[in-house]
């Protein structure tokens, strides 16, 4: 039970302590993100999203206006577009222009323009890869309206170097972070709202797009992003990925630069403009998809984004850490309580069903965008899981014990029931209700005196066999054989209510099958033996009674001693059968029962009432002459 009990406490303060450490769980990520990948693709919607329109630099773009990097007016000519045909909300470009056009008028500086009059984010790249020689490249620009959602530097993810835009291109009003480091097993799951530089701060690009249009006073409302610690919880937010790749809707650039694509239909959008082509290697990998353009990223993130904005954001003060180290305190205590009172196999469909509970509540919180590790539940599941071959192994081995103890003491029906049952700690003493029957062959001494050795041990042999066998068919308890007789009990170590019915039909039988027996010693010529059996019923303490040098399963009490004084007077009464006063009470279903005698105890100063079954015939076949007592109902 302690080692039980100890294993379950490790098992549950090593998941509850996976649920907090970020160092414990390192080696089962790639079975978390399995689980919460999974997850991730079953919540997002595939409901078409409106606000959002990606602009693509895809190959038929390519192939049409030529090779990458274009001159940069047309890329002006593409924002103009965007913004004048389009009327678009804002324009977020996932493109770093690191050094001057060749075309500066028509290009760099019609982009500088609208980068300070419209609604126009710039992005820059920052790097979190420590390197001998930190990249930096180009002039960052930081976020300039502390009133419109700054993030605090201590909230932000320390970069290491960055690849920004030129120098002609720094007086951009609104520029933000497109760089963003993948898990270890590649996929990208977690951006930095806000990535920190000597004390500087920098958002990502969507969210730079929301500060942007705050800031420049159009329709839009400043956002607190500081004040929400549900919201952006460490350095890093996990994405929510909300809606389905194919969710977004994505036009070719080269269709915005002829005028193909519908006007009436894209306007009024937030639009992020980045490239699928395959020369310009922008791939990222999601939870949705294992490979896609980087701009989805930054698309799925200004989802979550906008609708934290409006309010349709999932928040949540619940940490899911709590809320997954409570279920895992839980569970594992129900696991231990069926393990006690149950099978160890019944521990199988246990675990299965709180498994699968498990993994339906932790979709429900990841739908709220409560973040809880899946795994660990999961983790110390299987951990009890290995406990069952042990459960098995120790029952087999108190089976063994069971076995051991108990083969030559009972029948071999209650032993099955014994093991059938799991009886906790059979051997330990308890006080219990028994009935004890002692039965003995009357004068042994005399019959062996004339025989052989050989003659004397079989008569025994025989004799002991007639009185075992009703006792095991009956369901008694074999205490010990005392020579020429044995003494038995019914109540124990499986309690019975009708241990006093069995007892007596079990001394009934006793005497018949000696009459039967002493017919077949008659017909060979030998003389017959009587039998004297005495029951009686009371408390008595049982169990393992022995010392270190020997042990023995046996029972202690009053109606031992009294059952063992029926058994000597019945030598002067005309029965072979005499039950006591309490083991009469307990049969009063019997009606055959009937009064012998009052015998006197001597050594206790007191008297002892005998009752018998009326009709039972004696033992031996030729008639025992003794005087008769008077006959009265059963109490």
């Amino acid at each position: 039970m302690t080692g039980r009990f100890l294993a379950l406490l490790s098992i549950a303060v090593f998941a509850a302590a996976m649920q907090w450490s970020a160092t414990l769980s390192q080696a089962l990520l790639p079975a978390e993100y399995l689980i919460s990948d999974g997850f991730q693709r079953y919540l997002a919607s595939d409901e078409p999203e409106s606000r959002i329109l990606i602009v693509d630099i895809d190959e038929a773009s390519i192939r049409q206006i030529g090779p990458w990097p274009w001159p940069r007016h047309i890329i002006a000519d593409l924002v103009e577009d965007l913004l004048v045909n389009y009327r678009a909300k804002a324009v977020g470009l996932d493109i770093v222009f690191p050094s001057r056009a060749s075309d500066v008028f028509e290009g760099d500086q019609r982009l500088a323009a609208l980068a300070q009059n419209a609604p126009v984010v710039f992005a820059q790249a920052f790097d979190f890869v420590a390197r001998d020689d930190s990249l930096e490249a180009g002039v960052p620009v930081f976020s300039r309206a502390p009133g419109f959602g700054v993030i605090n530097p201590a909230q932000a993810r320390a970069a290491t170097g960055y690849v920004a835009n030129h120098e002609g291109l720094s007086s951009a009003r609104c520029v933000g972070n497109i760089g963003i480091s993948p898990d270890s097993d590649g996929r990208i799951r977690r951006v930095p709202l806000a990535t920190s530089w000597r004390n500087q701060v920098s958002h990502l690009l969507p969210l730079a797009m929301i500060d942007c249009i705050s800031d420049i006073g159009t329709k839009g409302r400043p956002v607190a992003w500081e004040s929400d610690a549900a919201f952006l919880s460490g350095p890093e937010w996990k994405i929510p990925f909300k809606r389905q790749l194919t969710a977004y809707p994505v036009v070719s650039a080269v269709d915005i630069l002829s005028g193909q694509a519908s006007a009436r239909s894209l306007q009024n959008r937030w639009v992020l403009v980045g490239s699928s082509a395959l020369g310009l290697n922008d791939r990222a990998s999601t939870p949705l998809a294992a490979s896609t353009s980087g701009v989805m990223v930054h698309a799925a993130a200004l989802t979550s984004l906008l609708d934290f904005q409006d309010g349709r954001y999932p928040r949540s003060d619940l940490d899911g850490r709590w809320l997954g180290t409570l279920w895992i305190v839980i569970s594992i205590w129900l696991l231990g309580w069926i393990l006690r009172h149950f099978r160890a196999w019944s521990i199988l469909p246990a675990v299965l069903v709180l498994g699968l509970s498990w993994l339906a509540l932790a979709l429900g919180l990841l739908s709220l965008d409560i973040q809880v590790s899946v795994l660990p539940p999961l983790v110390a599941y299987a951990l009890i899981m290995l406990l069952v071959p042990i459960e098995w192994w120790l029952l087999q081995r108190q089976q063994s014990r069971l076995l051991g103890s108990f083969a030559t003491y009972v029948a071999p029906s209650v032993l099955q029931e014994m093991l059938r049952q799991g009886v906790e700690h059979p051997l330990e003493p308890r006080l219990r209700e028994i009935t004890v029957l002692n039965a003995d062959m009357q004068n042994y001494t005399g019959i062996t005196r004339e025989s052989n050795l050989e003659d004397a041990a079989n008569l025994t042999r025989e004799f002991l066999r007639c009185l075992t066998g009703p006792v095991l068919e009956f369901g008694g308890t074999l205490d010990k054989y005392t020579g020429d007789g044995l003494v038995a009990f019914w109540g124990a170590p499986l309690p019975c209510e009708d241990h006093a019915l069995r007892a007596v039909q079990a001394g009934e039988n006793i005497i018949r099958d000696v009459r039967h027996w002493n017919e077949g010693r008659v017909q060979r010529g030998m003389l017959p033996v009587r039998v004297r059996v005495g029951i009686e019923s009371g408390a008595a303490l049982v169990g393992d009674l022995g010392t270190p040098f020997r042990r023995t399963y046996t029972a202690v009490g009053d109606c031992i001693n009294l059952a063992s004084k029926l058994q000597a007077a019945v030598r002067n009464h005309p029965v072979d059968l005499a039950i006591g006063p309490n083991a009469t009470r307990a049969c009063s279903a019997r009606r055959d029962l009937v009064s012998v005698a009052t015998e006197q105890l001597a050594s206790a100063g007191g008297s002892l009432q005998m009752w018998t079954i009326q009709g039972l015939p004696c033992s031996t076949p030729a008639p025992v002459s003794v005087r008769p007592a008077p006959s009265t109902a059963a109490p």
